[in-house]
């Protein structure tokens, strides 16, 4: 992909290079995986963007894509800038669609050279017509149509080439080199601040995404990381199988061991860990390759145990961020206690139930909890406490089994 730089700047060690490239140039570039880089939310619906193909066949301007590179993956030579490798920081929703009428151009054009037939079809004969081949490169009816009423308005000395051409209008980019990853999700935050509120959870996973590559490397091939954007975490709880794990559970279970209290994953805890008096260096004992290999292989001997155990029940149970961040909390206060370190903690947690599952006794827990009065309590509040007593009960040895009844009772809150 080929740019002339406009301008630049530099900002914290990162240059930033605003630069114009053709709209053919820049999907045409585009890396089969584009809309899968971490940083960036799903494909979501809006009206606006889903009209954005009369802003392209008018030639009309879109607001600047910005654009991340890595060193070595671009040259610069004077005024001009070559591209071999990019990422999407801002601007993905508008790149899905724009790659969406490149596509749909494409197909037109090779349907134009098979026949003129398909110029004077109406929408509904087009869907009739076309719908299979249109779903395979995600357009529609309405796309298309739009393409052949622009096409139909040109004179007939303009009309061969006249759609295509409408890429190669230049677009405005900022990109940027030098960007640590902190600040590449930072930016991101920032960028989308006055768009479609990013959800809490997945802002949170932004937070920490330097932790997926460790958790990719573990290893441990039964484990299957489930983002925010893949699976809303009260859809995934319903739907989850054995080794299944929402990556925001995983966040505020590791906040929860590292506090010893439950910590709830809301914008409170965003804003909290976005402030410059957080410190991320306290997170040291947990953001590291020997506690997160750890870690997941004790997730998985868990949800192997309880499954073994409960069947479905435990499954679904090991789905729940109050269940994990209830367990984990209730491990962090017991550690604390007994100033152990977090690996030797989650031996604790293995050696008390993963090598005795009935112990936690969840047939009563399901009872318990299902006859608790809604009306009156915030249940995820009371299941949360719950937990968190009642496996710290556990992690002492107090209780052989635990009496849920004990743990639920007085819960009003």
């Amino acid at each position: 992909m080929n740019g002339i730089i406009l301008d630049k700047m530099q900002e914290n060690g990162g240059t930033c290079y605003l630069t114009k490239i053709t709209l053919s140039d820049f999907v045409t570039s585009l890396p089969l995986g584009y809309q899968d880089y971490e940083v960036q939310r799903e494909i979501v619906t809006n009206t606006y963007l889903d009209n954005l193909i009369d802003t392209v066949l008018q030639q009309k301007h879109i607001p600047p894509i910005v654009l991340v590179i890595d060193a070595g993956k671009f040259t610069i030579q004077n005024e001009k800038i070559t591209i071999t490798e990019f990422k999407i920081l801002d601007g993905l929703q508008r790149t899905y669609r724009l790659k969406l009428i490149w596509d749909s151009i494409q197909f037109f054009n090779a349907q134009v050279l098979l026949s003129d037939e398909i110029l004077g079809l109406k929408r509904i004969q087009l869907s009739r017509r076309y719908s299979e081949a249109l779903e395979k490169i995600n357009s529609n009816s309405k796309l298309l149509e739009a393409i052949i009423k622009f096409y139909n308005e040109k004179s007939k000395p303009e009309q061969n080439a006249v759609v295509e051409n409408c890429f190669n209008n230049y677009q405005w980019f900022e990109i940027w080199s030098g960007l640590t990853p902190q600040q590449e999700v930072n930016k991101m935050l920032v960028l989308n601040a006055g768009h479609k509120p990013v959800k809490t959870q997945h802002q949170l996973e932004l937070l920490f995404l330097n932790l997926i590559p460790i958790i990719k490397k573990s290893g441990l091939d039964s484990f299957v990381l489930i983002r925010e954007k893949d699976s809303n975490s009260t859809v995934f709880s319903k739907n989850r199988e054995k080794g299944q794990f929402h990556f925001s559970h995983l966040i505020t279970s590791i906040l929860s061991l590292n506090e010893g209290k439950p910590i709830t994953a809301n914008v409170n805890l965003v804003h909290k860990t976005q402030s410059s008096d957080f410190d991320i260096e306290q997170f040291d004992n947990y953001f590291n390759y020997d506690f997160l290999h750890k870690f997941i292989d004790t997730l998985l001997k868990l949800d192997t145990a309880i499954k073994n155990q409960f069947g479905e029940l435990g499954t679904k149970w090991m789905g729940r961020e109050v269940s994990l961040v209830g367990m984990f909390a209730a491990l962090g206060k017991f550690g604390s206690q007994e100033s152990q370190s977090a690996l030797t903690m989650l031996e604790k947690l293995n050696d008390t139930i993963v090598k005795n599952p009935a112990s936690l006794n969840l047939t009563e827990y399901e009872v318990v909890r299902n006859s608790l009065d809604l009306s009156k309590i915030n249940i995820g509040t009371v299941n949360k406490n719950a937990i968190y007593n009642g496996i710290y009960a556990l992690l002492q040895n107090t209780e052989q089994i635990i009496i849920w009844s004990n743990h639920f009772k007085g819960q009003t809150v």
